[in-house]
């Protein structure tokens, strides 16, 4: 079924529910209502008749004539004994002549149905002209308030029905209000199937409710998506480029090996060490390509409490014994507990100092600052220096300042695009600041331990 047919169906049954509660309760209200006062009206009749009937019967008055005075229009009066027979009937209405008599010892008042036409029955227990006990019955008929009732139940079905169909029609003109925009939402989305092509829904600029919300997440998730493709286009172009070249200088070191090798030793050691360098460069690429494609998919992090001092500290102490390069460790502050993931945290640390290896050759100086929420790495090198133009691009994927001295230290560009997606990941910042011939500093900024437990707390 559907979600059009299940609106339509549940108000509908919903409306129709509601309106036979309350016209049904409205209809018994005035039922009770209307009978209730017909039948303490006639009691009170009934009591002035008893009190007028006694004392006929006290003084040997003409009970007959005084009954016929109180008849009630529409009415019968009779006096019924222990033997249920109708000693005296007065009415003037030769069908209520047939009604069943019935002798009741006590005083009764109730409501009695006779051909489907009420009647207003009050028995009144009488001591007669020969000193029996008899019942004073006074009968009215009800058959005005049962017009009168159903009158009211013909405008109650009236109304129901004028409320009604209004109902549907705006049931039906709501739902198709609301399904609007889930159709044009699953039109794009086949569109989208059908053609590969990206397309966004129109929202209407007046409406700011859920549907709108819906439409602007969906339209987000296609820019999403869009960007998402993008990036893995230029990926794999950048990727298929960057392997071209290590790729084709191994075939041409090949056929060299195929055609003169043996004949050249000195042409298989050139060959074999190229091949081999290339083959390290491609390996390396390879890894770093595997590391983005990792970070890209938003792998899990294993967070816990990381001495960013620490971890500073060891990797400096590795890169000055490899490579024998001077780097200053310099400290700010006293506690410099990060929430990281220690493994990752460690190869930001490698990657920026391994840039301001290869791109400088005086002193390194990392820097270890903490605030009251963050805490901050900086690597200040005296290198080369990055132009205003290039730190623009610095993060791009397989981007090289310069490419000439890449290619002389094995740097595929992929270093800073690592380091930011791990920083990024981590809910941290990475920024760069570099001047051509001065030196370049990249600063890190990482949450503190305790702003986790705060975002904890509120949650």
């Amino acid at each position: 079924m559907k979600i059009k047919s299940k609106i339509l169906l549940f108000s509908t049954v919903w409306l129709v529910t509601m309106l036979l509660l309350i016209n049904g309760s409205i209809f018994l209200l005035f039922h009770k209502l209307i009978f209730d006062n017909e039948t303490n009206r006639v009691a009170e009749h009934t009591e002035s008749v008893v009190s007028a009937t006694n004392a006929a019967v006290a003084t040997g008055g003409d009970v007959r004539s005084l009954l016929r005075a109180y008849l009630p229009t529409n009415g019968m009066i009779r006096i019924i004994t222990d033997e249920t027979a109708s000693v005296l009937t007065i009415s003037e209405s030769g069908e209520m002549l047939d009604l069943p008599t019935k002798y009741q010892n006590e005083q009764s008042v109730e409501v009695r149905t006779f051909d489907d036409i009420p009647y207003a029955v009050v028995s009144v227990p009488l001591i007669w002209t020969d000193g029996s006990i008899v019942m004073l019955e006074v009968t009215e008929n009800l058959e005005d308030s049962q017009r009168t009732l159903r009158t009211l139940l013909l405008v109650l079905v009236i109304a129901s029905v004028i409320v009604l169909i209004p109902a549907l029609f705006l049931g039906n003109m709501l739902s198709r209000l609301l399904l609007t925009p889930i159709q044009s939402l699953t039109k794009t989305m086949k569109h989208i199937q059908e053609t590969g092509d990206y397309e966004k829904i129109k929202l209407p600029s007046s409406s700011k409710d859920e549907l709108y919300t819906m439409g602007m997440t969906f339209n987000q998730m296609i820019d999403m998506l869009e960007q998402n493709y993008q990036k893995q286009q230029q990926f794999v172009s950048d990727a298929s480029h960057e392997l071209k070249t290590p790729l084709t200088v191994i075939e041409s070191y090949a056929s060299m090996l195929r055609r003169w090798g043996m004949k050249k030793p000195e042409l298989l050691d050139e060959a074999v060490e190229a091949i081999h360098e290339e083959a390290v460069r491609m390996k390396a690429m390879t890894e770093q390509m595997l590391q983005l494609a990792n970070e890209d998919a938003r792998e899990v992090l294993e967070k816990k409490e990381v001495d960013l001092l620490e971890v500073a500290e060891k990797a400096c102490q590795h890169i000055h014994v490899s490579f024998e390069r001077e780097i200053q460790v310099v400290k700010q502050g006293e506690v410099f507990r990060v929430w990281a993931d220690e493994n990752k945290l460690k190869q930001v640390v490698y990657i920026l100092l391994d840039n301001a290896r290869k791109y400088s050759q005086g002193r390194i100086t990392v820097t270890i600052k903490e605030t009251s929420e963050t805490c901050s790495l900086s690597v200040m090198d005296q290198g080369i220096g990055i132009s205003k133009g290039d730190l623009e691009k610095i993060f791009d994927r397989f981007y090289r300042v310069d490419k000439a001295r890449a290619r002389e230290t094995g740097g595929a560009g992929l270093g800073l695009s690592i380091a930011k997606a791990i920083v990024d990941a981590h809910g941290g910042e990475i920024a760069i600041e570099s001047r051509e011939g001065k030196g370049t500093t990249v600063l890190v900024v990482l949450p503190k331990q305790r702003q986790r437990d705060v975002k904890a707390n509120e949650a």
